[in-house]
């Protein structure tokens, strides 16, 4: 099914149009030195993907929203992240400027295939409504402002801001109703089988699997290891 053929295309964010650069313990470890951390970038990533996973990821807030509820949710993590190596000398100062530190474009890479296939580009030019929903907090605008990507989008969804997260059909449901489109005049985009695409089939949103790595094995939905694969401006 061509891009075209749909009114409103939604996008997940990390994982489907950027990614951390060079990396999470990369980042961690830059602005840790000064506060007395001499450990390595391996152990503070493995450390982070442990503490995600152990707290469920930022779609554990559920409906919880607001500044308040996320930041607690960073603070916590962060923390246990560095606990177990000794902690950090003036956590808060630290945690503040960590906080800060993922809104800034340089801690931010756009993937390649993102560029090239002008998928945004593309898209808006052809009138499509674009969105994007995602498990990500309220810094999730100002990031996407600094990366350069949030003009092409029609609206921003972060689940910490609309108080659900993906798979959870709400999230969906706004994103179709400020588009003012039908489901089945929708797709969403996203490189997660039970977020994206389970949580877009129970809306009724017609799903594509974006499998850079080639995780899944057969899905049973539209999957492409490349958005280059979509060619927007196809014809419908």
């Amino acid at each position: 099914m061509p891009l075209s053929s749909f009114k409103a295309v939604f996008f997940d964010v990390g994982g489907t149009l950027i990614h951390v650069h060079p990396s999470v313990g990369d980042v961690y470890a830059q602005h840790a030195r000064p506060f007395g951390y001499s450990g390595s970038v391996e152990v503070l990533n493995e450390g982070f993907h442990a503490q995600w996973k152990k707290m469920g990821g930022i779609e554990s807030l559920g409906n919880q929203s607001g500044v308040e509820a996320e930041r607690k949710f960073w603070r916590e993590l962060v923390y246990e992240v560095f606990q177990p190596l000794g902690g950090l000398d003036r956590f808060e100062e630290y945690f503040d400027l960590i906080f800060e530190a993922f809104r800034e474009k340089s801690n931010w890479r756009v993937y390649e295939d993102v560029i090239e296939s002008k998928i945004l580009e593309t898209l808006k030019k052809r009138g499509v409504v674009l969105g994007v929903i995602s498990n990500w907090d309220s810094r999730l605008t100002s990031t996407l402002e600094n990366i350069g990507l949030a003009r092409y989008f029609d609206f921003i969804l972060p689940s910490a801001v609309v108080g659900s997260a993906k798979p959870d059909k709400k999230i969906f449901e706004e994103a179709l109703r400020r588009s003012g489109v039908a489901a089945h005049e929708a797709c969403h985009i996203g490189d997660e089988m039970r977020t994206d695409v389970d949580g877009a089939q129970a809306a009724g949103i017609h799903p594509i699997l974006l499998d850079r790595d080639n995780r899944f094995d057969k899905v049973g939905v539209t999957k492409v290891a490349s958005l280059r694969e979509l060619n927007p401006s196809a014809e419908s």
